[in-house]
């Protein structure tokens, strides 16, 4: 009789030592269903609000084009960024969104030009101007011809390294090796990767350069040129000009701003100067591109979107490119 009661016994503690292995594994299996339904939740919300990203992108594109097509657009362009502040609220959330006109800026793609054979070479007007943009930022002769050979050989199609230049062949030689990109610069961070341009460098030219290569060019507003680019503008002008001058030239802009490119080329300081007709075919009187800043907010999801886009002449536009932040 007790051992039937002890076979009893360690028959029940069996019995409650596998509920209780089930009710553990019950109770793990529904905290990773919760964790993939949390998980599934998330990117669904996520790709929500990237969705609503880009429908801002969309709206913020063409209302550019509109703004663009405008002819006063001088006291609009100059104001501050944060005054065309846009906000609209979305179910769970709300969308802000701002335009940022960003025609004023040297093109680092402008280095170079397609030729004929499908692939790219050396824009000597494009190099000249840029040399002459490294030289007003206080970088010495030599260093700048250095530096402007290297971001062209970086871009162009040969493998030949210009005059003070590096090709494949001088990264190759590297710790860690790598090759040109033989094609235009595609993102302001690719410059890490070229021989010379240091971090240091590399902010300094943050605020007057850009990369755009769809265009491959660098063409200036001049109703919204300020001030403050008398660089940009004294590099591209390429004129014994002292920076001055160059300043004065922007300032003396009529107040309703230029309604004929022609009337810029007037001005006393200009007027008597040979001026290339390259040179004069990057001045125009409405934007180019422009910086579209968007950010959504979708119950406990951020995101943020910066997009670059180029304006074409047929009032259609081109994105040039596009990064995402959380």
């Amino acid at each position: 009789m007790n051992h039937l009661r002890n076979e009893d016994g360690a028959a029940l503690i069996s019995v409650l030592l596998l509920v209780s292995v089930m009710s553990a594994a019950l109770v793990a299996t529904f905290d990773l269903l919760g964790y993939y339904t949390r998980n599934s939740t998330v990117k669904i919300a996520s790709h929500q609000a990237r969705e609503y990203a880009l429908a801002a992108e969309m709206v913020g594109s063409e209302q550019a084009i509109k703004l663009a097509e405008q002819v006063q657009l001088a006291s609009f362009l100059t104001g501050s960024v944060e005054n065309r502040l846009v906000s609209f609220p979305i179910e769970g959330g709300m969308i802000s969104g701002k335009l940022q006109e960003y025609t004023n800026c040297f093109n680092l793609a402008s280095l170079v030009k397609a030729n004929n054979a499908r692939g790219f070479e050396i824009n000597q007007t494009g190099h000249d101007q840029f040399v002459q943009l490294l030289i007003d930022i206080g970088i010495g002769d030599r260093q700048a011809l250095l530096l402007a050979a290297n971001l062209v050989d970086w871009q162009d199609t040969d493998s030949r390294p210009l005059p003070l230049g590096s090709e494949d062949f001088y990264y190759s030689q590297l710790e860690i090796p790598y090759r040109a990109a033989n094609a235009p610069i595609g993102d302001i961070d690719e410059l890490r990767l070229v021989s010379g341009f240091t971090p240091e460098l590399i902010e300094a030219l943050l605020p007057i350069t850009c990369v755009d290569a769809v265009s491959m060019e660098t063409v200036l507003n001049l109703n919204s040129l300020t001030p403050e680019q008398t660089i940009l503008l004294h590099s591209v002008l390429g004129l014994p000009l002292s920076l001055q001058n160059i300043n004065s030239i922007i300032k003396d802009r009529p107040s309703q701003g230029y309604d004929h490119v022609a009337r810029f080329w007037d001005h006393k300081f200009l007027a008597d100067k040979d001026i290339k007709s390259e040179v004069r075919r990057q001045f125009d009187l409405s934007p180019k591109r422009y910086k579209i800043f968007v950010e959504v907010i979708l119950a406990d999801i951020h995101v943020n979107l910066e997009s670059l886009i180029s304006l074409n002449n047929d009032s259609t536009y081109t994105l040039i490119n596009r990064k995402y932040g959380d």
